[in-house]
């Protein structure tokens, strides 16, 4: 397979779950510098280590993956040949690799305590040049210089506990008489995960990487077991975020799958380690502390069922069914308070840019200034979850809920067609309740009834023609997340840029209702466009700009993006992306298998 090998500032380099124990609590997550081959340490204070530029004079990657970075660099005017190399060697130790001539330099930012160690506590057998601490604010590194034989070895080890502790394990490491042909063995294995997974043929060398690369970021997102969670789960992308999320958990089981059918059994039932004894289920949650008082969007029983079409394991369905029933019924309860089987989601009405953090769609223009609404979205993923609730209690032998399944996916489709429905706009919108009117936001959630199947083929087409009006969502880029022609249109999140995961619904919707050639065009310049902007940025975003005009990264988030890219001054659009990158493995697997 052809390896990931481009650079790009803010993309993860961390430790993953699929190599060793990688808790949520005390691993490293460090992120790659923009003007030097190095990272920056995501810690309370802010550490940069690199290898120092003054002799290097020509640099060519051959990997830049989540875990590994391998260049071959050419040393000094006479330009003498030698590889550069970082790896993660645990959760909280990178081994940087480099010639003699090179340096390795790290910076601490802010106020911490810095001295050198004695060098007598090393092992005399080989050469040390410099060992170093700094610790502040509960957090310890170490950086231990020493040579092997005709190579630099810059072992840097990061720890919350005391100075001792920390420097216990990194000289447990510098000591190790076999360091230098485990760190080879460490190299291999990690470029021996891409040859695990099922490559198509023909497909071109850009695919191909980028493939890579959505396979490189899907390995930084595995935890390891650890407090509530009983199992290996995964996190959208490490840094900013770290907890595990709902929706994003199932949309990385089905890129995970690629991986190891366990992983992908994993990564969506973790989700109900978090379920609470009422059903609930949290939006986020973290192994040691109280998850948050929200949901998502319930994709659960969709998610499982794909799962059990690849593969037939009945267990699955047996042991997701009850904890489903549980949380949908919670659902039910909670978020219809009119009982007429539309839904509404929680608004955060004191908030100005996360009002509905529970649909996803945190920033919508569909939830400025309301306050109650029965919800497109929320009404059709309730009806699609009841109508593969109804398969799974089929095959699992439930026959005597079946009925009711069927009976409530019936009645959330007859009252979205009933009441969610405008005939003159021949478009789906929310209910603002505040009113009892149509709250008339063109948003890509309106052709979820396309994906749940509720709608008429009649308004199949009418949706059809909004997806393909170059005015509203038939744009360079489909899908935005609102229409071009709505005076909010910009590119804020999910006021006017593409999410995936919406146009992987989509696309899937269209195909339930005989579109294969617009479904394929979407699926197409879905592809073709995050592998273009992979190659220019070495990065799979959280979301692109409609018209692909712009890099994802100048695009708003919750505000003005700024340059130099800081996350300490704003979280701007998310690097190395979790159900991008796994959404996009699924695409391209379809597409080319």
């Amino acid at each position: 397979m052809k390896l990931p090998n481009i650079w790009g500032q803010g993309c993860l380099f961390t430790y993953s779950g699929l190599n060793g124990v990688n808790e949520f609590t005390n691993s490293l997550v460090t992120t790659l510098l923009s003007d030097r081959i190095g990272v920056q340490l995501n810690t309370k204070v802010r550490r940069l280590f690199y290898a120092s530029p003054e002799r290097l004079r020509d640099v060519e990657f051959e990997v830049v993956s989540s875990d590994l970075i391998k260049a071959q660099v050419k040393i000094g005017e006479g330009r003498i040949e030698d590889t550069l190399t970082f790896i993660f060697y645990n959760q909280t130790t990178i081994i940087a690799i480099m010639p003699l001539e090179v340096e390795p330099v790290i910076i601490c930012e802010g106020n911490v305590d810095c001295e050198a160690i004695d060098k007598s506590r090393f092992d005399n057998g080989q050469y040390v040049s410099r060992v170093l601490t700094q610790v502040g604010k509960g957090e310890t590194t170490i950086l231990i210089d020493k040579v092997i034989g005709k190579k630099r070895y810059a072992i840097l080890t990061y720890g919350l506990e005391d100075k001792e502790k920390v420097l216990s394990k990194a000289l447990e490491i510098a000591n190790d008489r076999k360091l230098d042909s485990k760190c080879q063995e460490l190299i291999e294995e990690k470029i021996d995960f891409y040859n695990g997974i099922p490559i198509p043929k023909d497909m071109d060398d850009e695919t191909e990487r980028t493939l890579s690369k959505c396979f490189s970021v899907m390995k930084s997102q595995v935890y390891t077991p650890e407090g509530k969670f009983k199992r290996r789960y995964t996190t959208p992308d490490r840094f900013p975020h770290k907890q595990l999320w709902l929706w994003d958990s199932v949309f990385h089981s089905f890129g995970n799958r690629f991986i190891d059918k366990e992983l992908a059994y994993d990564s969506i039932l973790a989700i109900f380690d978090t379920q609470h004894k009422n059903g609930f289920i949290p939006h986020t949650a973290m192994p040691h502390k109280e998850a948050s008082k929200v949901t998502q969007p319930p994709v659960i029983a969709w998610g499982i069922h794909h799962l059990y079409e690849k593969y037939q394991d009945i267990w699955l369905l047996e042991e997701a069914y009850e904890a489903l029933k549980a949380y949908l019924q919670w659902n039910i309860k909670h978020r219809d308070s009119s009982g007429n089987h539309l839904f509404e989601w929680y608004v955060e009405v004191d908030s100005v840019h996360c009002r509905c953090d529970e649909c996803g769609m945190d920033n919508s223009p569909r939830f400025d200034d309301v306050k109650l609404m029965k919800c497109i979205d929320f009404s059709c993923f309730m009806a699609n979850e009841a109508k593969y609730m109804s398969l799974i209690a089929k095959e699992i032998g439930k026959t005597e809920d079946i009925e009711y399944w069927n009976g409530l996916y019936q009645s959330i489709s007859e009252k979205i067609n009933e009441l969610l429905w405008d005939e003159k706009d021949k478009m789906y919108y929310d209910l603002n309740l505040e009113n009892n009117q149509l709250r008339k936001v063109k948003a890509v959630s309106s052709f979820l009834p396309l994906f749940a199947g509720v709608c008429s083929e009649e308004r199949a087409k009418e949706l059809v023609q909004h997806l393909m009006n170059p005015r509203e969502f038939g744009t360079e880029f489909p899908i935005p997340s609102i229409a071009v022609s709505d005076d909010l249109y910009g590119t804020d999140m999910w006021r006017g840029p593409v999410w995936i995961n919406y146009n992987y619904m989509i696309m899937k919707g269209l195909e339930k209702y005989g579109y294969h050639e617009l479904a394929d065009d979407i699926q197409r310049k879905t592809i073709e466009i995050l592998v273009y902007w992979y190659q220019q940025d070495g990065t799979i975003y959280e979301f692109y700009d409609s018209g692909n005009n712009n890099s994802p990264k100048k695009l708003y988030r919750k505000g003005k993006a700024i340059e130099p890219y800081d996350p300490r001054m704003r979280y701007q659009n998310i690097r190395d992306y979790g159900w991008s990158c796994t959404l996009l493995a699924e695409l391209i697997m379809e597409r080319y298998s």
